[in-house]
C-alpha cells in the first residue's frame, strides 16, 4: 500500500504541475502577446490538445490495466505496448488525414508554420507513455524528466517572448518541449519492453477494447477542453484570450481530483479480480466529500478572482474576472461527476452506460453554450458549460440510485 500512496503522490504532483505550467503560461504571453496574438495562440493550442485526445483514447486508463495485471511477464508487456502505440499509430494517421482535407477546404486563419507546430503539440500529447510506468508502479523518474522538461520551457518562454510578433516563437518553444518529453519517454519505454514492433492487428484489436475507456477520458475532457475552440468560433479570437485564463484556473482545480482516483487503478484492478464487493457507502461518502472540497476551492476562487485576474492578465482583460466567477460554479458538480465515475460506476461495471452519458453531455454542452452565446455572448458559453455540468450530475446521481436499489 505504501507504493500506491508514493504513486498516488508523484502523479499528483505530475497533474498539479501540468496544470501549473498553462497558469503560469498566461501572465508570460497575455502580457507579451496581447489580446489577439494570445487567442491565436490557444486556438492553435487547444485544436492540437482536442485531436491528441482522440489518439491517446484513454490508454491511460485501458493500457495501464493491461500493464499491471501482466507486469512480470516480460514477452506479454512487449506485446501489450507495442500494441497499445500501434493503435495510436493508426488513430494519429486518422486524424492527420482528416485534418489535411480540412485545412485543403477550408481557410484557416493561421500561418503554415503555427500549423506545423501545432501538428508537432498534438503528437507529443498523443504519444505519451506515462501509462506504461503508472501500470508498472513505476513512474518516478518518468515523473520527474516531464517536471524538468516543463519548468525549462517556461523559462525559455518567459526569456524569448516579448513581443506580440513572438507569437510563432512561443508556439514552436511550446510544442519543442512537450515533443522532447515524449521522445524521452519512449527511450525510457524501450529500456523495459525491449524493442518496438509495429501491430496492425493488435491495433485494431487494442482500439476496439478500450472504445469505452476512450469515451470516458475524451468526453471528461471535451466538456472544458473545447471551450477556447467554441468561443473562438462563436466569439473571436480575443473572447478566447479572456476565457482561456479562466478556463486554466478551472481545469486545474477540478484535474487535482484525477491523480487520487487513477493513481490507484491499477491496485484496483487487481483488487477487483479477487472481490467485486463495492461498498456503495463508502462511495458515497467520497461522492460528498469532494463535492463540498469543491465547494469550498469555488468559494475561495470566486472571492479571489479579480486578484488572480488582475496579476496575470493585466489591463484590458477586465471580462475575465466576470467569467472566472461564473464558471467557479462547475468546481463542485466537476468533481462529484469524477469521483461518481471512478468510484461507483466502473467498479460496479458500468462503465458503458457512463460512457454513454458521458459523450452525450459533452456534446449537449457545447451545443447548450452555443446556443447561450447568441444572447450572452462570451458569459452565454460559460453559463451553457456550466448549467450542463449540473444537470449531467442530476442524470449520475439518479442513476446511481437505481443502482443502489437493484443491489439493496
Amino acid at each position: 500500500m505504501i507504493l500506491q500512496l508514493k504513486n498516488v503522490s508523484l502523479l499528483f504532483v505530475a497533474q498539479l504541475i501540468s496544470y501549473l505550467i498553462p497558469i503560469l503560461e498566461v501572465p508570460i504571453l497575455a502580457r507579451a502577446l496581447g489580446v489577439e496574438s494570445y487567442g491565436h495562440i490557444l486556438i492553435v493550442q487547444t485544436t492540437a490538445i482536442l485531436c491528441s485526445l482522440v489518439v491517446e483514447y484513454g490508454f491511460s486508463l485501458s493500457g495501464a490495466r493491461q500493464v499491471a495485471l501482466c507486469a512480470d511477464n516480460k514477452p506479454l508487456l512487449s506485446k501489450i505496448y507495442n500494441e497499445v502505440v500501434s493503435g495510436r499509430v493508426i488513430l494519429a494517421v486518422g486524424v492527420v488525414s482528416f485534418s489535411l482535407v480540412v485545412l485543403f477546404f477550408v481557410k484557416v486563419d493561421a500561418s503554415p508554420l503555427a500549423i506545423l507546430w501545432g501538428y508537432f503539440y498534438f503528437l507529443a500529447f498523443g504519444f505519451g507513455n506515462l501509462w506504461l510506468f503508472q501500470g508498472l508502479e513505476k513512474i518516478t523518474y518518468p515523473v520527474v524528466v516531464e517536471v524538468c522538461l516543463r519548468f525549462l520551457g517556461l523559462l525559455v518562454l518567459f526569456l524569448c517572448v516579448s513581443h506580440p510578433s513572438d507569437a510563432a516563437i512561443a508556439l514552436m518553444i511550446m510544442s519543442s518541449f512537450a515533443l522532447l518529453s515524449t521522445v524521452i519517454s519512449f527511450y525510457l519505454a524501450y529500456k523495459v519492453v525491449g524493442g518496438f514492433s509495429f501491430e496492425l492487428k493488435g491495433g485494431i484489436q487494442q482500439i476496439k477494447e478500450g472504445f469505452h475507456g476512450f469515451l470516458y477520458k475524451s468526453s471528461n475532457n471535451i466538456m472544458l477542453s473545447a471551450g477556447p475552440a467554441l468561443v473562438g468560433v462563436m466569439c473571436g479570437q480575443a473572447a478566447v484570450a479572456k476565457f482561456a485564463p479562466a478556463e486554466k484556473i478551472i481545469k486545474a482545480s477540478v484535474g487535482l481530483v484525477g491523480p487520487v482516483l487513477i493513481g490507484l487503478y491499477p491496485y484496483l484492478s487487481r483488487r477487483l479480480l479477487k472481490s467485486t464487493t463495492v461498498s456503495l457507502k463508502l462511495s458515497g461518502i467520497i461522492v460528498a466529500a469532494l463535492f463540498a472540497a469543491g465547494a469550498i476551492g469555488a468559494g475561495i476562487i470566486f472571492v479571489l478572482a479579480k486578484f488572480l485576474m488582475d496579476m496575470m492578465l493585466g489591463p484590458g482583460f477586465e471580462e475575465a474576472i466576470i467569467i472566472l466567477q461564473i464558471f467557479v460554479f462547475i468546481i463542485p458538480f466537476r468533481m462529484m461527476n469524477q469521483a461518481m465515475g471512478l468510484a461507483v460506476f466502473m467498479p460496479l461495471g458500468k462503465d458503458r452506460v457512463l460512457s454513454l452519458l458521458l459523450i452525450f453531455f459533452s456534446f449537449f454542452s457545447l451545443l447548450l453554450a452555443a446556443i447561450l452565446s447568441y444572447w450572452f455572448e462570451l458569459q452565454g458559453i460559460v453559463y451553457g458549460l456550466v448549467l450542463s455540468e449540473v444537470i449531467f450530475s442530476l442524470f449520475l446521481v439518479l442513476f446511481a440510485l437505481n443502482i443502489k436499489v437493484e443491489k439493496g
